[in-house]
């Protein structure tokens, strides 16, 4: 038997979109995926100078701007003949700027956006034991509302009420990690979302000491 699946709008992404997807003895047979919002980078972009780009491009996305600052800058380097002429620590510092983004991205990805998805938050209503957060969440389910954490697709909530607090604690940790990783995102590219840094020919940061010792103690906590 045949079973036709509408997602739509897909909402975890920055820019909505729409899955369909054909499905017979619980196999896909047939999917499409389509985007239902234009957003016009390319008109945007149209007749202004080459340097505004790298700027411009970020804003397609607050999760993952470092990517698409990047990618316009690389092409700077090309168009101006400059690409062989960043120096080590311009290419090492724009990469750890990229690095840094890259780790909060998925720090992201896996416990606020898709671990709803298994991990049932609501859970924590029965909490008994003593950690404050886990408390405070307790008492913000309490209130009767569960927003943000709702409205949203029933889950594959599988896992017994113990794991699903624990892992709602994991979900709470991760807020922390991920400031950190935004944290050493703006130590080398002067803020997040969005650095300002990355320029063509190099990044204008300095790799100072303290700069260094700051990325590498965050570095070292999110490992």
């Amino acid at each position: 038997m045949s079973t036709k699946i509408t997602i739509d709008p897909i909402t975890r992404i920055e820019g909505h979109m729409k899955i369909e997807a054909t499905v017979e003895d619980r196999v896909v047979k047939d999917a499409q995926c389509s985007g239902t919002l234009f957003r016009g980078f390319e008109i945007i972009l149209r007749g202004r100078d080459p340097r505004d780009a790298q700027r411009i491009t970020q804003r397609v996305c607050g999760v993952c701007p470092a990517v698409h600052g990047t990618a316009a800058t690389l092409n700077l380097d090309s168009a101006f003949g400059i690409a062989d002429k960043v120096p080590d620590n311009g290419r090492i510092l724009r990469n750890l700027v990229l690095g840094a983004n890259y780790i909060q991205s998925h720090i992201l990805h896996f416990y606020h956006l898709t671990a709803l998805d298994y991990v049932d938050i609501a859970a924590v209503a029965d909490y008994s034991g003593k950690d404050a957060e886990l408390n405070s969440l307790k008492d913000f389910i309490a209130r009767g509302e569960l927003a943000p954490f709702i409205p949203r697709y029933e889950g594959d909530y599988r896992f017994d009420k113990k794991t699903n607090q624990e892992l709602t604690k994991h979900y709470l940790t991760a807020l922390e990690m991920r400031r950190l990783a935004h944290e050493m995102v703006t130590l080398f590219g002067g803020k997040m979302p969005h650095n300002a840094a990355i320029v063509p020919g190099g990044i204008t940061e300095h790799p100072s000491v303290d700069k260094i010792t700051g990325f590498l103690w965050r570095l070292n906590k999110l490992r």
